[in-house]
């Protein structure tokens, strides 16, 4: 009877030494529950066990059926996709009961099932484990996935992948993100981004550039361009990296005047006092140089454009996700920016 079964869950001392029996590794085998194989991979399974140079991938299910390969299946196909070795992984599914439909897949896809002995059951979870690890759409790889689909318009994930430098896995995992919210579609092997009001607005929700606010200084000057490029000859002589960006960034690469009483400036902290040393700081008038600390690197593929000279700016991708996270407030300049995108 049920009552007198042993209810194993993934980490039960248990179920790991029957595994370890079964699959053979080692005392100081490394065992990750509820993780993921790697950043490139964005899926979560139930164990994770690395022994050495070997890598078991583990799915604890009451029943296997047919269905129940698809999630370990999906990554096999990932890695392969990627031409990444799976010579030192396996692919395991251990379950109570297995369907004779799963054996069979199962042999044919060289994944190991382990059946559990008649007095051990699994333990039902409280909640269903989500199947892939939540993708940010901010985040550096998935905005680097979207900002070429942007430019590309329409694309194969695989080319996709290959355009971004991002893994297949992650781009898979970045679309479906983005087919899930209703903002790109998939058909035909196809997709496209087919809501970009939604685009935007999710970017804004998700990364708002304000939250980046650091400090904020006055500096008499003709204009706002003028203000820029006094401030990157300065970050020059004092080896200090900085990069404009906002709706500094937005008007220069678009030509679209927004604001003229600021300048957006990315800066490390630990060189805002540095910077402010450097000019006549004042109360109030003069334009506002308003000094954001960056979330990710900026720097590495910031550019000057021939228009402006003298000028840093973040790059165009940057700059879209920046314009995007100021929501409503900059939103005609996305927009703007958005239309010339494919182009810059």
């Amino acid at each position: 009877m049920i009552d007198h079964m042993m209810m194993l869950s993934s980490y039960d001392p248990k179920m790991i030494a029957l595994l370890r029996t079964e699959l053979g590794f080692g005392e100081n085998a490394v065992i990750k529950q509820e993780s993921t194989l790697s950043d490139n991979y964005p899926l979560q399974f139930d164990l994770i066990i690395v022994d050495g140079t070997r890598t078991f991938i583990v799915e604890i299910k009451r029943v296997v059926r047919l269905a129940e390969l698809s999630h370990v299946g999906l990554l096999k196909l990932l890695l392969n996709v990627d031409n990444v070795s799976t010579d030192n992984t396996e692919f395991v599914i251990v379950g109570k009961r297995i369907t004779k439909e799963a054996v069979e897949a199962a042999e044919k896809t060289g994944m190991r099932l382990i059946r559990l002995p008649s007095e051990m059951n699994v333990a039902e979870a409280s909640h269903e484990k989500p199947g892939a690890v939540s993708v940010k759409l901010t985040s550096p790889k998935s905005w680097r996935v979207i900002s070429y689909l942007l430019k590309m318009n329409e694309t194969s994930i695989r080319k996709l992948a290959f355009e971004s430098r991002v893994s297949y896995g992650w781009t898979h995992a970045t679309v479906r993100a983005l087919t899930d919210k209703g903002i790109a579609s998939h058909t035909g092997g196809y997709v496209k981004i087919s809501d970009i009001n939604k685009l935007l607005n999710g970017v804004a929700w998700e990364r708002p550039f304000e939250r980046l606010f650091a400090y904020e200084i006055r500096i008499a000057a003709d204009s706002p361009v003028a203000l820029a490029q006094e401030i990157c000859l300065v970050c020059e002589e004092q080896r200090i990296l900085c990069a404009f960006t906002s709706f500094t960034a937005g008007e220069i690469y678009t030509g679209y005047s927004a604001r003229h009483d600021s300048v957006y400036l990315y800066l490390e902290k630990k060189d805002i006092a540095a910077l402010a040393g450097m000019f006549d700081v004042r109360t109030d008038g003069g334009i506002a140089v308003r000094i954001y600390a960056p979330d990710r690197d900026i720097f590495s593929d910031r550019s000057k454009v021939s228009s402006v000279n003298g000028v840093w700016l973040v790059s165009p991708t940057q700059a879209l996700l920046d314009c995007a996270g100021l929501g409503y407030a900059g939103r005609d300049l996305t927009q703007k920016l958005v239309e010339i995108y494919g182009g810059l």
